[in-house]
């Protein structure tokens, strides 16, 4: 491989992609979701199949080996590459043709198999395979991998869906497969140096050669996806290079458009759990449940139960005392009769007649079939989460046994846990013997490392004497490619004269399937014996950082929540990325001083603090926190800059606003004030601002009554809810809270700052902080609730301020903190919430704040409303709407907000809804800009409807 250095330059020129090859995107590319860590060359995210063939060209003339990837969800490395990745995520996503008839589609390899089944769903159509990143895989890297899913008992894996497939061949030829009669080429197919052609002359007669050992060598499984599959190629005197291809790992050529068949959507489907009391009677009670057709069998085994009962006790239920194994059984069928029957058959197999199962529990509604499917998934997440420097280790996740030989196979396994002295959890798809297997090991540790390697072997000889296979579903990779040889003693010199016929460099993800005679699961980890902490002079020097960063598993699930990510289509966006940058620094593979640049901070200005991380990340990182951490060094560093520091002074803003309105109301309406507005302070001009009000909430609570009340409660009042909306959401927790007996306190304080420490700038309102937990410790003391109508307020005080401060009072103010949907809820279950409520006769469509949600507050405010006469409300999709406080108000993040709330926009316009609702500022503002319509807080449908108690009055909605 040449000097790299400036060859990049030429590659730029030729395509019209973009070529990554600075120092921060190839630290982001690192890694994914795999143990392994190794840098590319460059990142190249092409626009077209032209640019493939471009790089692929020019990959081979400077002899730089090629990696394809997807969503970097691959936990078997095979995602990585020391030459160019090939990012096809980010432009090549489209679905190309639909033919709804005949159910199939065309598709370029970026697509994620979410965002395909989302626009197949209208037709009543789905890609079946689902495996667990379905929220983050590209149907690209499903083909590479052979990817299945627990529905795999079904549908099998990827490759029995697969019609064909347009390849790019290593010398930039275009191949196209499906079934042909020898011989026959394809007319479409360029011939410059015949590489197709040969392909199809000689892998055939490489696969004759070889045909004595294939049955032989062929795994006793349903599923397999360890080296080439070199079976079912023939069909009489046609054959087809599909079956070959799919499960490749890139390593014989890349793919540039992939022909699918799809299935109907079920219309029905049950599920429930069996529990048995014998490990030995996994195998035999899952062929009984098989008989019967299901369309899922999952296992978790005594490890996981006993885990989930000890961190999960709410769930408790489900997992059983003394219980070996328990499995999640689902049937789909077409009617309720049908899946009452072949539960109740289940029943009479497993317990009655064969004595194997002690008990099946049946969902009966649609709330159990939910909670379920909850309890179903809950293995990844409970081993993710574990404390300390030993953690979950994905390296013998994917063998598979016939359903036969699984007790001997769980068996043999805990034999060798015993033996090697360690800890170790077993789930995965019983129906098909696939488990996922999870050891507990420090990397870090010399020891552990060697313990890796010798279970490694040690497991792969107990696969193979059960005639298994050591990759079931997630490919070899760079976990497993040392093992190939062994599955195949004879078919495996087979594969490597397929390689070498359609790669003769080695430049086609080099080292993925066709490996050396060395094992190199030990190297390249990510977190290995060689790894170290150095300082870096920032926050990040710090233990409760560096355990979030190391936290991350890099699943990637993150593209599927985070707002900025899943529009931008930017592996940076990502938490991944952001963690992944993150932990380069703090090993000392970049340099500090990366800081301190306007690149690394506009990674970190991509994460817009919605926080949903605290709730979706299976890891449970908090990468909102990390972010403004960075942005905090930042503004240590370099100041802050005239937008931010105007943008985020949000009572300054406000309370100027108010005592100019409503001049300023006009003044901002006004098209000239909006563009010297977005050239001076970078706000767009595009963006509608909501009115300031003289007449603050605090002006009216002067001469306004006050009710006497039996309890008491500290309201803290936001900007939006005074200075914006005080006869809306401000007057409106007044009234509910005082027609329900409670006398409400309204102490001065200063803004909640939220979106200056969001921003980094929380060093400047210090002062503010500390004033506001001086001004609340003492109610917090009295064991007063602090409620916010505000979710962002909330989040401030009662998660921001007390990472900042470290402080007990900032913990005990924290403490009291709740949210106001929270704490009327509460009184309506201990039934002291009044309900006298007068009737309205509306159809609401509620929209739900993201901050409200990672405040743990879901249904509250729809359950809430639902207690009004005459109410109708309808949930819209849990999507972000593209606001982040001040991100949505910056003109270069105008078009990207929009983007992000568009699904939001389009949902909100289809409902035919009375009136929008939302509890937050923020997302009223956005909901306005995207769909012209006004929303209302919760708070105003339960105030106005405790006021029309025993009136009939027409409502004036919006």
């Amino acid at each position: 491989m040449e000097d790299t250095k400036n060859v990049f330059n030429e590659l730029k020129q030729r395509i019209s992609g973009d070529v990554l090859d600075n120092e921060l995107s190839r630290s982001i590319y690192s890694s994914g979701a795999s143990l392994f860590r190794i840098k590319p060359l460059a990142i190249v995210q092409p626009k077209n199949r032209q640019d493939i063939i471009e790089t692929i060209r020019f990959a081979g003339a400077h002899k730089i080996p090629l990696t394809p990837r997807g969503g970097g969800t691959s936990r078997a490395g095979n995602e990585l590459g020391a030459g160019i990745l090939i990012d096809f995520s980010k432009n090549l996503n489209r679905l190309l043709e639909l033919n709804v008839q005949e159910r199939w589609v065309r598709v370029e390899p970026g697509i994620v198999l979410a965002d395909l089944n989302r626009q197949l769903k209208k037709h009543g159509l789905y890609f079946p395979i689902d495996p667990s990143t379905v929220d983050s895989a590209t149907l690209g890297g499903m083909i590479a991998n052979n990817s299945s899913g627990p529905h795999g008992v079904k549908y099998g894996t990827t490759r029995a869906h697969v019609r064909g497939l347009e390849l790019v061949l290593a010398n930039g030829e275009v191949m196209r497969t499906g079934t042909q009669r020898n011989n026959e080429t394809d007319p479409a197919e360029t011939a410059a140096t015949g590489l197709a052609a040969a392909v199809r002359k000689t892998v055939p007669e490489i696969i004759k050669r070889y045909e004595p050992y294939l049955e032989e060598e062929r795994p006793f499984t349903s599923k397999n996806s360890c080296g080439y599959h070199v079976w079912d190629l023939f069909d009489g005197d046609s054959f087809d290079l599909t079956p070959l291809l799919v499960g490749s790992e890139g390593t014989l050529a890349i793919v540039s458009e992939a022909t699918l068949a799809l299935s109907p959507i079920p219309q029905k489907a049950l599920s429930g759990f069996v529990y048995l009391d014998d490990l030995d009677k996994v195998g035999e009670a899952t062929q009984q449940i098989l008989e019967e057709g299901p369309s899922m069998v999952e296992i978790m085994e005594k490890h996981i139960l006993d885990l989930a009962r000890e961190q999960r006790p709410e769930l408790a239920q489900y997992f059983p005392e003394n219980t070996e194994a328990s499995l999640f059984i689902e049937f789909q069928e077409d009617s309720d009769e049908l899946l009452q029957e072949k539960f109740a058959r289940i029943t009479k197999r497993l317990i009655d007649d064969n004595h194997l199962a002690v008990q099946v529990l049946q969902a009966r509604n649609a709330a159990d079939m939910k909670t379920f499917s909850k309890v179903r998934g809950i293995s990844g997440p409970i081993l993710n989460r574990m404390k300390g420097p030993r953690r979950p280790i994905a390296f013998i996740e994917d063998a598979a046994v016939h359903v036969s030989r699984l007790p001997e196979y769980i068996s043999g396994l805990r034999r060798l846990f015993d033996r090697f002295q360690v800890k170790a959890a077993i789930y995965g798809h019983a129906g098909d013997g696939n488990l996922h297997t999870m050891a507990i090991l420090d990397l870090r540790q010399p020891d552990d490392v060697k313990t890796m390697l010798e279970l490694s072997e040690a497991v792969c000889e107990l696969v193979l004497s059960l005639k298994g296979t050591v990759s079931g579903e997630h490919a070899d990779g760079r976990l497993r490619s040392y093992y190939v040889q062994r599955q195949y003693p004879h078919l495996y010199e087979a594969m490597k004269e397929i390689k070498a016929v359609f790669d003769p460099d080695g430049l086609m993800n080099p080292g993925v399937i066709i490996s050396g005679d060395e094992n190199t699961l030990g190297h390249d980890l990510k977190f290995g014996p060689d790894f170290a902490l150095v300082q870096t002079g920032s926050s990040f020097d710090k233990l409760v950082y560096q355990e979030q960063i190391e936290n991350c598993s890099g699943c990637a699930k993150c593209r599927s929540y985070c707002p900025i990510a899943n529009s931008s289509l930017q592996e940076w966006t990502k938490g991944r990325g952001k963690i992944t940058l993150l932990r380069e620094l703090t090993s000392g593979k970049l340099d500090p001083s990366i800081l301190a640049e306007p690149e690394f901070k506009e990674v970190m200005d991509s994460c817009i603090n919605c926080k949903r991380c605290l709730t979706e990340c299976p890891s449970g990182v908090d990468v909102p926190w990390l972010a403004m951490a960075a942005r905090t060094d930042y503004v240590r560093r370099k100041g802050e800059g005239l937008t931010n520091r105007v943008l985020t002074d949000t009572a300054l803003l406000c309370k100027q606003g108010s005592l100019m309105a409503p001049l300023a109301n006009f003044a901002t309406s006004l098209g000239p004030v909006r563009w010297g507005l977005e050239k001076v302070l970078g706000m767009d001009a595009k963006r509608h601002l909501p009115p300031f009000h003289h007449q603050t909430l605090r002006k009216m609570m002067k001469t306004r009554p006050r009710s006497a009340g039996t309890k008491e409660a500290v309201f803290f009042l936001g900007c939006f809810g005074n200075y914006n909306d005080p006869e809306g959401e401000g007057l409106a927790v007044i009234e509910v809270l005082e027609h329900n007996g409670i006398r409400v306190i309204m102490p001065d304080l200063k803004c909640c700052g939220i979106a200056r420490i969001s921003a980094g700038g929380q060093d400047q309102i210090l002062g503010d902080i500390e004033f506001n937990i001086a001004a609340l410790k003492e109610y917090a003391a009295r064991g007063l609730p602090i409620i916010f109508s505000e979710p962002s307020c909330a989040l401030a005080v009662k998660n921001e301020y007390p990472r900042i401060l470290d402080s007990d009072d900032a913990r005990l103010v924290a403490g009291a903190c709740i949210d106001i949907h929270r704490y009327l809820m509460d009184l309506h279950e201990k039934g002291e919430l009044r309900t006298d409520f007068g009737r309205l006769d509306m159809k609401l469509g509620y929209h739900a704040p993201c901050h409200l949600r990672s405040l743990g507050v879901t249904t509250e405010p729809a359950e809430l409303m639902r207690l009004v006469p005459g109410v109708e409300v309808q949930t819209y999709s849990d999507k972000c709407c593209g606001m982040g406080g001040t991100y949505g108000l910056k003109a270069k993040n105008y078009e990207l907000s929009m983007k992000i709330g568009q699904r939001l926009f389009d949902e909100i316009n289809e409902s035919r809804v009375d009136q929008v609702v939302t509890g937050c500022g923020a997302c009223g503002m956005q909901i306005y800009q995207g769909t012209a319509r006004d929303s209302l807080p919760p708070l105003k449908i339960l105030a106005m409807a405790y006021a029309t108690a025993g009136k009939k009055v027409a409502v004036e909605v919006g």
